[in-house]
């Protein structure tokens, strides 16, 4: 089938850095024990200027070394360790890690940052999967770039919880829930989790020269449970959504490339507690993208008003992050991106390959200059990366079927 889905092309624009997890069981390896190693190796300089976000560089690796065992046709169960190191830190906040976290010298992991791995992945029939433990993000969850930066898939701890993933000839879901703090009994620290919902319909037609895409996500974060000692404290409940819709073109030229169209609206809400500068807020955020299979380049133009993004970068809010109190009337920007994929073990399909070398780029140009306190002059932002991918697997022994007695 040639028509491809315009979502996925656009999630690989973004998410090219690190090879799609494969949630689907090969009936064969039923019995089968393996030992399965991902690993992240990565390095982004981020350039960031004006007062809306604070610039960075982020090198380090990531290794998850787990074993698997298929008890069954369609079921396989994974355990290992999930061990984060960036280079020139030797101490580690305790907690998960959503973004490059604050300083702390209490609650510390010394040398390593480190997290079990456990995984269970469930393959109820071929186009749907159920996955507890860790999930699987690797494909962003289908959001766009102002909702989920894309460096969370290689530099934030794994997520955890319950994930239903569907994809069949027209439609394709993510259904997680990632419970990010449990909570005991007299715990000073508040419950937290998101709950998520992203995909879309596309091409109810097959064509080899285009298709289209109707596209959606909601994503709802929770602070707060009964069991909080912090009585004060309101529940927080934030929202982040998109509504969108892409048109692709197929094979055009030498290389079969594609040009997608797309355009989404985004919005964000408070429902809760106040904690936002905003209430409620919203943007725009039209691109083109240009795709093959060596090489994705993404240009578009970013309109925000009091918009806040759980997950994206700060570029995409209406709030500075580098000066308390400052916020933005208006946040307009060009917003350019680009990936440049090199399969190592020669895989035609870059979904399969095992073994990728990624360099990557973004870049923000904001034309606004009016902030709640002053003038700003007009700026260019830019990160750059190179991102190092391998998953090797091995299978250890396969072993015989137990007869019931």
């Amino acid at each position: 089938m040639k028509q491809r889905v315009c979502l996925l092309l656009t999630a690989l624009t973004f998410c090219a850095a690190v090879s799609a997890q494969n949630v689907n069981i090969d009936a064969k390896d039923k019995n089968t024990l393996s030992f399965n190693v991902s690993v992240q190796s990565f390095y982004k300089n981020n350039e960031y200027k004006r007062k809306i976000a604070y610039g960075y560089t982020l090198g380090g690796m990531r290794i998850i070394p787990h074993l698997q065992y298929q008890p069954l046709n369609n079921l396989t169960v994974s355990i290992g360790g999930n061990f984060l190191r960036y280079w020139g830190a030797d101490r580690y906040g305790q907690y998960s890690f959503v973004s490059v976290p604050y300083y702390s010298d209490t609650h510390t992991q010394n040398q390593l940052h480190r997290h079990p791995y456990m995984q269970i992945n469930w393959q109820i029939n071929p186009k749907l999967n159920l996955i507890m433990g860790n999930l699987v993000n690797s494909h962003c969850h289908y959001l766009p770039v102002p909702l989920y930066n894309k460096e969370l898939v290689y530099s934030a701890d794994a997520e955890e919880g319950i994930q239903l993933l569907y994809q069949s000839n027209y439609w394709f879901n993510d259904v997680w829930l990632n419970w990010q703090n449990f909570n005991f009994v007299n715990d000073i620290d508040r419950e937290a989790f998101v709950l998520g919902l992203s995909g879309g319909v596309h091409s109810l037609i097959e064509q080899k020269k285009y298709s289209y895409a109707f596209n959606y996500s909601l994503m709802w974060q929770h602070h707060g449970g009964e069991l909080d000692t912090i009585s004060f404290l309101p529940l927080d409940h934030w929202i982040n959504g998109r509504l969108g819709g892409s048109f692709s073109l197929h094979n055009i030229g030498r290389q079969s490339s594609d040009i997608v169209l797309s355009f989404d609206y985004l919005f964000c809400k408070a429902l809760k507690n106040d904690t936002w500068y905003f209430s409620s807020g919203h943007a725009l955020f039209p691109t083109i993208a240009y795709e093959n299979k060596k090489y994705g380049i993404t240009v578009g133009y970013y309109d925000s008003k009091d918009m806040a993004t759980l997950f994206g970068t700060n570029f995409f809010a209406n709030i500075a992050q580098r000066e308390a109190n400052v916020t933005y009337p208006h946040n307009r920007m060009l917003y350019g991106a680009f990936n440049y994929n090199i399969n190592l073990d020669k895989s035609t399909d870059l979904s399969r390959s095992n073994y990728t070398l990624s360099l990557t780029g973004e870049i923000f140009y904001k034309t606004d200059k009016e902030t709640s306190v002053d003038k700003e002059d007009n700026s260019l932002s830019f990160g750059l990366g190179v991102v190092l991918t391998l998953n090797p697997s091995f299978k250890i022994h396969k072993f015989k079927d137990i007869k019931s007695l």
